[in-house]
């Protein structure tokens, strides 16, 4: 007990020099209160003890060591109780979780430095230690359990703005509040009343409800639901001394006015961050065909994830249905169809046992029990798609309810920023739809098309340049091009009509060809025609292209079509199928280090008929063979076994496994 009670006392003068206000603890000493301070520890929360105090201090019955949170010791420590909440904030703010941190009997402990005022309370899943409050240091024992310190970093420092969003991350709520048997918001980030309460004091009743109402506007609730929620207590919180005696009907009246111009400052949802490149976004309308993987990565943006934090598919599924997608939707860009690109998966993911504080424990072996997935940053989400960078049109929160409503954000958003001109064909590809529906799109959003035409002066030169009619053409009409006479009539531009017009008219005449059309959008745009010089050399192209020359735009057409098939068969995903036997697995599958194979993967059929696909690792491949039996597991490749094999090889190298990589050579090799 001595040599204990020797080691706590050296341990409290460090941590008094260190600017902590250290107290004594009961500890083992009192089993049925282990963990009430052993003295009167008020006067401890506004000054720090000497050490001859600390010396005498630590008696017989103080066994444990407790630090005073609050200003007094500039300490603000955040102790969870639930494992899993612990795990969740380390991957929603990893700039957070990289702090001093102490195991105890049923979480942690983090602690920052904070000269902010931060009052104790509690949250679901642990409390936040601040005045008025203590913990319980290292290295005290209660019962059994010696506390101890699992990261041994210096603690976070914390200013004003770091405290709130701290502060408002634990207020976070999913319940359904209720107001005169309404449902007013069916999810929230921040906890409305609460933060009105703590700011209130701070700052003041009409400062705290502005900014208040501009969380909750960020947070996409609706203005009514906020006013029947915060008005009230706004009526009824006390003003600051001195402040002049208001009537509840002018307390409400002025609330309305605040939380009106919280909103009106801007519009509600907008994305901070914009969202992603609009380059990716193209590529994944195009070739799924589908807007929900699109929908999904902006919705990591709105909701302010950050790049390569880890979520559950749980926490997946919430997000989700906050923006618009339902279950079956996240299931499909998580898991499904939909999941990867190219035989890679978008939204990487793997298969762990539990998570540490940075979301990932990958030396834990053993079975798989948690499957957890890592919002993807731009620059994988660029190399993995193979496209440029692209500027990002930002979107609202209403922009992702639905696949139309998403599409016909995207077109908003990129008429109204360049005011194109481009043809209804390219505007439809970019989307993946078809004309039609651009058109729809265009009356929809009041879209202004300009229509542009060249025109050229009607000579003999371009007369030859003409194309001519014969048997062999189905329809009048010259297509993209006309003969305009000089009293304003039209005529199909075909080489024997110009002929007689160049003789009735002279160079009075003109040839006209449709150029791309202009689309603007906004209050001062307009839709009127514009002329433009065209030369014989570019009409001749036109023509050419619009089919018109005998047999050339049939040509130029089957040459396109064999180009893009060309192209989608270099872009088809093509795999090897490897029968696997227990003899077989370690020289076709690799080892467990490699966390996830992306060449390839594992499936069987199980007794239904359906196939069970499992990640590419050694581990995985044996317990399946368990399962399915001897030889009727396989290995799916996506490239052949030497390209596997080369590129293990190179992994382990860069891992600094030399010998693993020249073993994985030679058997590429053989």
């Amino acid at each position: 007990m001595n040599s204990l009670r020797k080691q706590l006392i050296e341990r409290a003068k460090h941590l008094a020099r260190s600017g902590y206000s250290p107290i004594p603890v009961q500890g083992n000493s009192s089993p049925t209160e282990p963990k009430r301070p052993a003295i009167v520890w008020k006067k401890y929360q506004r000054l720090i003890a000497s050490e001859s105090e600390l010396e005498t201090s630590f008696g017989e019955q103080a066994s444990a060591l407790g630090i005073v949170c609050g200003r007094v010791s500039r300490l603000l420590v955040i102790d969870f109780d639930d494992l899993l909440r612990y795990q969740r904030f380390c991957r929603h703010l990893p700039q957070y979780s990289d702090t001093y941190t102490v195991k105890t009997r049923r979480g942690f402990h983090l602690y920052f430095r904070t000269a902010e005022k931060v009052p104790s309370h509690q949250f679901d899943g642990g409390d936040i230690k601040g005045e008025k409050s203590y913990i319980i240091a290292p290295p005290s024992m209660i019962g059994n359990f010696t506390y101890h310190c699992t990261k041994n970093v210096a603690e976070v420092e914390l200013h004003k703005d770091d405290v709130d969003r701290l502060l408002n991350y634990f207020h976070v709520q999913a319940s359904v509040h209720c107001v005169a048997g309404k449902r007013i918001r069916e999810s929230s980030d921040v906890d409305l009343q609460r933060l009105y309460r703590r700011l209130a004091p701070r700052i003041g009743r009409n400062n705290a409800l502005y900014r208040t109402a501009s969380i909750a506007r960020e947070a996409g609730l609706d203005r009514s639901a906020v006013e029947a929620e915060l008005l009230p207590m706004h009526a009824r919180m006390p003003g600051r001394p001195g402040h002049k005696t208001e009537s509840w009907h002018e307390r409400q009246e002025e609330g309305l006015r605040t939380i009106m111009s919280a909103y009106r400052s801007s519009r509600i949802g907008r994305s901070a961050k914009g969202g992603i490149p609009n380059s990716v976004r193209e590529r994944l309308l195009q070739v799924q065909g589908s807007t929900v993987v699109c929908r999904l990565l902006d919705a990591f943006a709105l909701a302010g994830w950050e790049t390569d934090a880890y979520f559950t598919l749980r926490e997946g599924i919430e997000l989700g249905r906050r923006y618009g997608l339902n279950r079956k939707s996240v299931l499909q860009a998580l898991t499904g169809e939909l999941c990867s690109f190219d035989g890679r998966h978008i939204i990487s993911r793997r298969y762990v046992e539990y998570l540490d504080i940075r979301g990932l424990n990958s030396r834990k072996r053993g079975r798989p029990v948690e499957l957890v997935f890592q919002a993807p940053g731009t620059a994988r989400l660029l190399k993995l798609l193979n496209v440029q960078w692209s500027p990002c049109d930002p979107l609202w929160e209403a922009d992702l309810r639905s696949a139309k409503a998403y599409r016909l954000a995207m077109h908003r958003e990129y008429v109204s920023r360049l005011s194109p001109r481009a043809s209804l064909a390219y505007l439809a590809g970019r989307l993946g739809v078809n004309e039609r529906t651009i058109r729809r799109y265009n009356r929809a959003l009041d879209v202004k098309v300009s229509a542009c035409v060249g025109r050229l002066s009607l000579t003999r030169e371009l007369v030859r340049a003409l194309p001519k009619r014969n048997w062999r053409t189905e329809s009048n009409a010259t297509k993209g091009f006309w003969l305009e006479a000089a009293d304003g009539r039209r005529m199909p531009a075909w080489r024997h009509i110009a002929s007689k017009l160049l003789s009735e008219d002279g160079e009075g005449g003109r040839v006209c060809a449709r150029l791309t059309s202009v689309f603007s959008l906004g209050s001062g745009a307009r839709a009127r025609t514009q002329f433009e010089r065209l030369s014989v050399a570019e009409l001749a192209r036109l023509i050419q292209l619009r089919g018109h020359r005998s047999g050339a735009g049939g040509m130029i057409g089957r040459l396109a079509g064999a180009i893009e098939a060309a192209r989608e068969r270099a872009r088809a995903v093509r795999y090897e199928k490897i029968q696997l036997f227990f003899g077989n697995v370690a020289s076709r599958v690799a080892d467990d280090k490699v966390a996830e194979t992306i060449n390839g993967y594992l499936f069987a059929l199980d007794a239904g008929g359906a196939e069970v696909r499992r990640p590419a690792k050694r581990g995985i491949a044996y317990r399946m063979l368990k399962e399915f039996g001897d030889g009727n597991v396989y290995l799916a490749l996506r490239s052949s076994y030497r390209a596997v094999m080369q590129s293990l090889a190179r992994h382990a190298l860069r891992a600094g496994d030399a010998p693993q990589s020249l073993e994985l050579l030679a058997r590429s090799a053989g």
